[in-house]
């Protein structure tokens, strides 16, 4: 039986040599712990250089990983996985190709963007979130999540093009839903475990493929009176 992922490290970056290429492993390990990874594997490289990129991730404590087969960092879709992977239990590695100096080959670059962008956004709750399999939407791209942490929330990722509204089924009484990266509140109505959310985003000059909101649930303790000393 493998074993389970932990679903706290979330991003690896994983880095191929080039044949007889060098590697700075400090550099690597700070570019990737610089764009939001929060594990670090490599690929085809020697004894020392396997070392040396061990001894990079403590010093820089991020996650030193085995290798294994992941997605190259040169697809306009990278978000999508993502969420895909979150939604299968798994952390996903995408992977870069290195020069014979040790430089990452620049077509990774737009990807790369692309996803530190989005993590510095979004990445909190995507660490955070584990796949909710009771709550269920409507529509094909809304996918929601329950945060690891405080159970009362709930995160929903949801691919463009945004409609006007979604449908969620199944969900306990919500208190107040809005935008993660913004946190502008968003309206919304609930009839007992339906629950409709208008889909009003503000224009803040980011533009992505997937974009994220957090519910909060009522809390049981909330209806706690006030504890007199």
């Amino acid at each position: 039986m493998s074993e389970k992922e932990d679903l706290n490290i979330g991003l690896v970056l994983q880095y191929q040599v080039a044949p007889k290429g060098v590697i700075d492993a400090d550099a690597l390990v700070r570019h990737a712990r610089d764009c939001g990874f929060r594990g670090v594997s490599i690929k085809d490289a020697n004894d020392e250089q396997m070392a040396d990129m061990q001894v990079a991730c403590q010093k820089y404590a991020i996650k030193f990983c085995q290798k294994r087969p992941a997605e190259k960092l040169i697809s306009p879709d990278v978000l999508a996985k993502l969420i895909a992977a979150r939604l299968d239990d798994m952390n996903i590695y995408f992977e870069v190709e290195l020069n014979a100096d040790g430089s990452i080959k620049a077509e990774s670059d737009p990807a790369m963007e692309t996803l530190c962008n989005w993590i510095s956004r979004f990445g909190h709750a995507y660490y955070e979130s584990r796949a909710d399999h009771e709550i269920k939407a409507d529509e094909d791209n809304v996918h929601v999540f329950y945060n690891a942490i405080a159970k009362y929330q709930r995160y929903v990722f949801i691919h463009i093009p945004l409609e006007e509204s979604i449908e969620l089924k199944h969900v306990p009484h919500v208190e107040e839903a809005a935008w993660i990266d913004t946190r502008n509140e968003v309206e919304f109505e609930q009839d007992g475990d339906h629950l409709r959310i208008k889909l009003n985003r503000q224009e803040d000059g980011e533009e992505f493929s997937v974009y994220g909101l957090r519910l909060q649930l009522h809390r049981p303790e909330d209806d706690l009176g006030k504890t007199e000393y």
